[in-house]
């Protein structure tokens, strides 16, 4: 069997208990036209916390919906490894390292037990850490052209997590950690992320702000938690232009988001001429998920990663990953990770959304969007 496969599958039988394997023996039914690089390690599930929205029977409802769809053979497993102290502190501060890796080491518990709203258990700082060596093995997978594309099936998560504060469910950042990555183990001179998770990527913000080299790109639901991500915040010095906040309210749907790409995300990126691009996958912004108020449809986030993909073939060679953000609500999160790994492995077939759209009328942000294009455009 191939080693690749035998990862993923021992991975997988480990944890979720499973004695059929995540990949299937025999021949996929449906031409897969790209190499598509998956990291999954046992340490991602064992961070967990019953009852907590970010949990593990997310990555068991992925797994389901991959299994079920016969997906798993397609995959090429990227073998995950711990990140180095070093590599920790390109991002944060060792004081806050030393903090949480004491915190998970002592039981766990809420980093601010005022907030509890990220939580740590005696495998938790493993696991983060874990994550945050995959999601930099995927990236260079990606960028040196071992595989075409790349998804970090990544728990927990890391948009929200700054300097010297974990919050909003994530520790590590891994996505400015990858970039870092790729800058000093490839040399590489322009990287963007792009961020769709529901929630604004306050942490990723706050580390690329003054950097001009990192392009972060975010489409949010504001006002709103964190009650960051003001339009305003273009980029600081010689990084102005490099920072890019597209907020919108209540309602926003499939047209604002494919819009807002094909207007203001695009030509950005064209601006910024990125050598390779990281996306955070946050299906938060789903209709049905019950932490937020954006009505996007999983045939939406199909046509979004789309998008992403087209950029990244005309900009950087195809040089793409993305890793798991946010989404709460089990089947839809399991039904838009499957339409995004559908979409990157070019498969043949159509992708039916299942779940469909809300009888609520998407709100016209139309407006909103020609400002942002005045915004941004002409930072």
């Amino acid at each position: 069997m191939n080693s690749r496969r035998q990862f993923i599958q021992n991975s997988l039988a480990l944890l979720l208990g499973s004695t059929t394997p995540a990949f299937a023996l025999q021949q996929p039914q449906f031409q897969s036209s790209y190499k598509v690089g998956v990291v999954l390690d046992p340490l991602f599930l064992k961070h967990d916390l019953k009852g907590h929205p970010e949990n593990a029977n997310r990555l068991r409802a992925i797994d389901k919906e991959l299994t079920n769809r016969d997906y798993w053979k397609y995959f090429s497993a990227i073998q995950s490894r711990f990140a180095t102290d070093e590599e920790l502190a390109w991002v944060h501060q060792s004081g806050y390292l030393f903090e949480i890796e004491n915190l998970s080491e002592s039981g766990g518990g809420y980093f601010d037990p005022n907030s509890q709203d990220t939580y740590l258990n005696e495998f938790s700082f493993d696991a983060a850490k874990m994550a945050t060596g995959g999601n930099i093995e995927l990236n260079l997978a990606v960028y040196d052209r071992k595989v075409d594309y790349g998804f970090g099936l990544l728990r927990p998560p890391g948009h929200h997590a700054r300097h010297n504060q974990a919050m909003g469910f994530c520790l590590l950042n891994s996505d400015v950690l990858a970039a870092k990555a790729l800058q000093k183990y490839r040399g590489v001179k322009r990287i963007a992320i792009l961020d769709f998770d529901v929630h604004h990527g306050n942490g990723t913000q706050d580390l690329t702000i003054d950097d001009p080299s990192i392009m972060a790109i975010s489409i949010h639901q504001h006002p709103f938690w964190p009650m960051t991500g003001f339009d305003s915040m273009t980029g600081e010095g010689k990084a102005k232009g490099t920072n890019v906040n597209l907020s919108f309210r209540q309602g926003a749907g499939d047209q604002t988001y494919l819009a807002s790409f094909d207007k203001v995300i695009a030509p950005k990126l064209r601006e910024f001429q990125p050598e390779h691009i990281i996306v955070f996958a946050g299906y938060d912004g789903h209709w049905q998920d019950p932490l937020a108020g954006h009505q996007v449809t999983v045939a939406g986030y199909n046509q979004f990663t789309k998008r992403c993909m087209a950029i990244a073939d005309e900009l950087c060679e195809g040089r793409l990953s993305f890793s798991l953000g946010g989404g709460y609500k089990l089947n839809p999160l399991a039904q838009c990770v499957a339409g995004s790994l559908h979409s990157l492995l070019g498969l043949t077939e159509d992708f039916e959304d299942v779940i469909g759209s809300d009888e609520k009328i998407e709100a016209d942000y139309s407006k909103e969007i020609e400002e942002l294009v005045k915004l941004h455009l002409n930072t």
